[in-house]
């Protein structure tokens, strides 16, 4: 009776040891997140900068695209990221020099239409865990793809991070992760030779800064979608549209 009782005791103990244990890792919340950055409002920005000798040239767009995926508590545990600029967007604030910079002699964007960064890894980091309204200075190494040549980068970043509430809600879905990034490249790197003609007027050394903001909530846009052309709405009208003779008749 008594080798009975004792095992009835040491099951209830085991039951009770495991269902705490399962307790403990269900209360655990895992702080894994993806942050989208596609604003529909374009107030995400690249930004590029040459200071040669006798021009310095600041150009913009704001046609980022990407996302970034950490743990909040363990920033360096397989982090992810990865963003691409549409080249053709940018913009410098003279039509004949953006034309220039898009030709095949400089950019190639018919040939080459985006610009790509990928995260490889975080070098060092002031802190691994992010916290609600705090900020975190990291940097990163990851490849650069322009021109058809991809290259590594190291990259300085300053993460921001906003637990959703009311106020953030007004600026995007979802919790927020605000990235303000900046490296820099060598257009020579990437196959683009300058012409002597204009090395006192752009630098080969690119200056690149990032402000973007990406939440949990967002859903990229679908840009491969098709879209309805004129023509073919006008075509539907007319299969609708009764004719004035037949109401005449």
């Amino acid at each position: 009776m008594r080798k009975a009782f004792s095992i009835l005791l040491l099951l209830c103990f085991a039951f009770s040891v495991a269902a705490f244990a399962q307790g403990e890792e269900d209360s655990v919340i895992s702080r894994r997140m993806k942050f989208v950055y596609d604003d529909s409002l374009g107030r995400n920005s690249v930004m590029f900068q040459s200071n040669a000798p006798l021009e310095t040239i600041i150009g913009m767009t704001n046609e980022l695209y990407g996302f970034v995926e950490v743990d909040l508590d363990s920033l360096t545990d397989n982090p992810m990221a990865r963003f691409e600029v549409v080249l053709g967007s940018l913009t410098t604030g003279i039509e004949d020099r953006d034309t220039e910079m898009f030709s095949e002699e400089y950019l190639a964007v018919d040939s080459f239409p985006v610009a790509t960064f990928e995260l490889m890894t975080i070098r060092k980091a002031a802190d691994i865990v992010l916290v609600n309204e705090g900020a975190l200075d990291i940097v990163g190494r990851g490849t650069f793809t322009l021109h058809g040549v991809m290259d590594t980068v190291n990259v300085n970043v300053k993460l921001t991070y906003f637990e959703q509430n009311e106020v953030t809600e007004t600026r995007l879905p979802g919790n927020i992760l605000k990235m303000n990034a900046n490296f820099s490249i060598r257009l020579s790197d990437f196959g683009i030779m300058l012409p002597e003609t204009v090395i006192l007027k752009l630098d080969d050394r690119i200056s690149i800064s990032i402000d973007a903001y990406g939440g949990t909530g967002v859903v990229p846009i679908d840009r491969t979608a098709a879209e309805i052309m004129p023509e073919e709405e006008m075509m539907e009208g007319e299969d609708t549209a009764t004719p004035a003779e037949e109401v005449e008749g």
